[in-house]
């Protein structure tokens, strides 16, 4: 995939402006048995540099709350997209905690989780030339794997894509040392969506855990949670031939899963 950079962000204007949104192109493998197999997606950090505080989530995710508001409006009922991949959302702040957003729009309800864990980096004394700017390396480790960073102090926000933050500069490529989850920047623009995703009520219901508390959610498909409201009666069926059909397809695709998503981008929680 191709995208142009749009080239209308410069130094001086930081000084002046409030809103930005960086745009990243996020490419994972999501089976590590078909590492040839790679997904992409935009995400996007929309910036504010007044208050330093930045939210990261997909780009598709933006777009289809934003519709599903504007239809439920108009009172139609619509649904999420159903293409998106990243559904979760990071909120940072400069002065305060980072605090982790499940997905929404699920049969589960939104948790939110503060990011206690600190990014220890270690920045080299390697650089090179990424879209005009000259980038300084830096590299970490976090959630069970070693991330190297490529940041530019030509744009001194504190700020990049996912959880990373805490270098002097913006973040404009970041990675795994295997090469399965990458966040590259592909536009940076001066002003973002007036659309904040955080305020779609299903957040304003968020309920925090802990991290340990995540992990442990985390560790349980949706798919299994599907399975276990079929067993509790959460879920109605006409006859029990119609349930049995449901809990081996659900048996299929939990199976199917186990194998297939095993890449996730934060192999450990601690």
């Amino acid at each position: 995939m191709k995208y142009i950079l749009l080239f209308c962000l410069f130094l001086p204007f930081l000084y002046f402006s409030q809103d930005f949104r960086f745009t990243y192109n996020y490419k994972f493998v999501a089976d590590t048995l078909e590492k040839n197999t790679v997904s992409d997606e935009l995400v996007v950090l929309d910036f504010n540099e007044k208050e330093k505080h930045s939210v990261f989530t997909g780009l598709k995710h933006i777009i289809s709350d934003s519709t599903m508001r504007v239809q439920a409006e108009r009172g139609v009922m619509a649904f999420p997209d159903p293409s998106m991949k990243v559904r979760y959302v990071v909120e940072k702040s400069a002065d305060g905690p980072i605090y982790f957003y499940s997905p929404n729009h699920t049969p589960d309800a939104v948790v939110k989780v503060k990011e206690q864990r600190k990014l220890n980096w270690k920045i080299s004394n390697e650089k090179r030339n990424l879209m005009g700017y000259t980038v300084r390396k830096a590299t970490t480790t976090f959630g069970g794997r070693q991330w190297a960073a490529w940041f530019t102090a030509e744009l001194p926000i504190s700020d990049g894509p996912y959880k990373f933050h805490g270098l002097p500069g913006l973040i404009l490529e970041v990675s795994d040392d295997t090469n399965t989850h990458t966040f590259s920047i592909v536009s940076i623009q001066k002003n973002k969506s007036d659309y904040l995703v955080l305020n779609d009520p299903t957040y304003k219901v968020a309920k925090s855990v802990t991290l340990a508390e995540y992990e442990k959610i985390s560790q349980e498909s949706p798919l299994e949670r599907f399975k276990k409201k079929a067993f509790t009666g959460d879920i109605i069926f006409k006859t029990e031939e119609e349930k049995q059909g449901f809990l081996k397809n659900m048996d299929d695709k939990i199976k199917a899963s186990k194998i297939h998503d095993n890449n996730p981008i934060e192999l450990i929680y601690n």
